[in-house]
């Protein structure tokens, strides 16, 4: 397997906090791609820590991140430009009256050379990504309007609609209802399927998405496990991260995880 068909190839990955706390250490893994990967742990296990490692956001103390055979620090824009990322908290301020149309058209927009325009193909694209979350009849709403989950739906949307082999989402379910859930989750799964792109997803829940995974980090500052779903649904291995609260629950040929989690990630 060449470095260039590895997702991610990591090796003795090390990043201090400004402390000097280890925000991960001896970190040391390779996934291949294409892949649907989830990146799980409780907070302050340092898995938005990886990610802004991955894009060169963070510099590594020591040892190495490589995406696609890019290393993060001397290739981090060749590395930006393939990724497609939806952050823990987007920057978005609700005080600018920006409506939903404007934001799923960033995903095409912020990749062109000024002046950026949007032409009759970004707009058909936008719109069936925003259908792809049931949020195109909502074209013209203002974004601050929307609900919490609805917001999240269209920013997971202009992720869909953007360009990159690589699409990254921290946390896309926090804080989402039931139906906003599922329908990212259907989206997710159905995206997947039909184009040649690795999704990675960090989540604290891997239960609604561990029949579509083929690939799950566990973390709490080093690597814990790394495998299918199955085998990282360990109460073993699940208790050395989350504690003695971990409990297993099988159901129909799976295992679902129960947790209670707590702590910050101060690189979120």
């Amino acid at each position: 397997m060449s470095e260039s068909n590895l997702l991610f190839d990591v090796k003795d990955l090390a990043v201090r906090y400004p402390n000097g706390e280890y925000a991960l250490h001896h970190v040391n893994f390779s996934v291949e791609s294409p892949s649907f990967m989830a990146i799980i742990g409780p907070n302050g296990s340092g898995k938005s820590t990886l990610l802004k490692a991955a894009l060169g956001l963070i510099q590594p103390t020591r040892g190495f991140i490589k995406m696609m055979g890019y290393d993060s620090v001397r290739d981090s824009h060749k590395i930006q430009r393939m990724v497609r990322y939806v952050p823990q908290r987007d920057q978005i301020g609700l005080n600018i009256p920006m409506k939903v149309k404007d934001i799923a058209l960033m995903g095409r927009l912020l990749k062109k050379s000024p002046p950026r325009f949007a032409s009759s193909k970004d707009k058909r694209i936008a719109k069936e990504a925003l259908k792809q979350v049931d949020m195109l009849e909502l074209w013209e709403r203002p974004f601050p309007e929307l609900s919490g989950g609805q917001r999240q739906r269209v920013l997971v949307a202009r992720a869909l609609a953007g360009k990159g082999s690589i699409l990254i989402l921290d946390e896309p379910l926090a804080g989402t209802d039931a139906e906003s859930q599922r329908l990212i989750v259907d989206a997710l799964e159905e995206y997947h399927q039909n184009n040649d792109v690795s999704i990675i997803m960090v989540t604290h829940d891997l239960n609604p998405i561990h029949k579509m995974v083929r690939s799950v980090l566990l973390l709490k500052r080093t690597v814990i496990g790394i495998g299918a779903p199955c085998s990282i649904m360990d109460v073993e291995l699940l208790t050395k991260v989350y504690g003695p609260t971990a409990r297993i629950v099988e159901y129909a040929g799976h295992r679902y995880c129960v947790t209670h989690d707590s702590g910050i990630d101060r690189h979120e």
